[in-house]
């Protein structure tokens, strides 16, 4: 099967494959997803034990939808299958495991009963402040004359220049937006220097932070020099540090630690499959 062509000269599935092989990572994930689908298949023996059942119209609906994704042209998924080395029934037999294996799961997560109660949300709440407190905030417009890291001292004085006419327009009221667009040469120029929302903590150059957070709300920066070359910012916008209150996230915390309980009681369920089976990994 050809995966890609590069001035008609086509990548077959197997180069690349040979490719991926090469590849340090390879094996390790290569083990990974081998013990997943061990796991898997260990799930799926579980499912027929239980007597899990799909109806033909439940599988027909999940093909018809993995098909419709891919082309709503029949014939050319039957070819596409075909290239995989594989067929219709096949893959409706596999979907067929999958969505018993998805039952099995579903009824061993309610046999569990796990429970999550209003108190043990609450303790969680309280021990993880850093969790729900949103620090403090403010959106910055920019605008950037930028120079290169060996910047001579003509660049430097080219650049001066640029930036202090770009302060001129500013200070006779021209739209700050409409400037960074048609000057800025950093990449948020083409939303009109629109850098977003910064906290104390963002990625961005101390100077610029220092300058940003001294601001307030409409007010423009001067001139500040980076590493990177000369800036002027304006705030448009400034929320103060929040701490959202317990019945905020109450919801979210109970459902995120229910998904970790239920986590766990699955990887028991699977460490005890796995110990009981007859399992040979030939795969080295």
């Amino acid at each position: 099967m050809d995966v890609a062509s590069v001035n008609g000269e086509v990548i077959t599935l197997q180069e690349l494959t040979y490719a991926m092989q090469t590849l340090p990572e390879y094996q390790q994930l290569q083990q990974e997803v081998l013990k997943r689908v061990i796991i898997n298949n260990l799930y799926y023996q579980e499912s027929v034990k239980a007597e899990v059942k799909v109806a033909d119209s439940i599988v027909e609906q999940n093909f018809l939808q993995l098909m419709n994704a891919v082309t709503t042209d029949k014939a050319e998924f039957d070819k596409l299958l075909e290239a995989r080395g594989t067929t219709e029934a096949k893959l409706k037999e596999s979907i067929r495991k999958q969505l018993m294996v998805k039952e099995f799961m579903m009824a061993l997560d309610k046999k569990a009963n796990v429970v999550v109660t209003d108190e043990e949300a609450k303790l969680f709440y309280d021990e993880q402040p850093g969790l729900f407190s949103k620090p403090e905030q403010v959106r910055v417009r920019h605008i950037q004359i930028a120079l290169p890291p060996d910047a001579t001292e003509a660049e430097m004085k080219t650049g001066l220049k640029k930036i202090q006419a770009v302060e001129k327009d500013l200070d006779a009221g021209k739209d700050f937006g409409e400037i960074a667009k048609a000057r800025s040469n950093a990449p948020d120029a083409k939303n009109g220097g629109d850098v977003g929302f910064l906290t104390r903590t963002s990625p961005v150059a101390k100077s610029l932070l220092d300058a940003a957070f001294t601001l307030k709300k409409g007010e423009r920066s001067g001139i500040i020099k980076s590493l990177d070359g000369y800036h002027i910012l304006e705030v448009t916008e400034t929320k103060e540090a929040t701490t959202l209150g317990f019945d905020d996230v109450k919801d979210s915390i109970k459902n995120n630690m229910m998904r970790e309980r239920l986590q766990a009681n699955r990887s028991l369920f699977e460490r005890a499959m796995v110990d009981k089976a007859d399992i040979k990994v030939n795969l080295k």
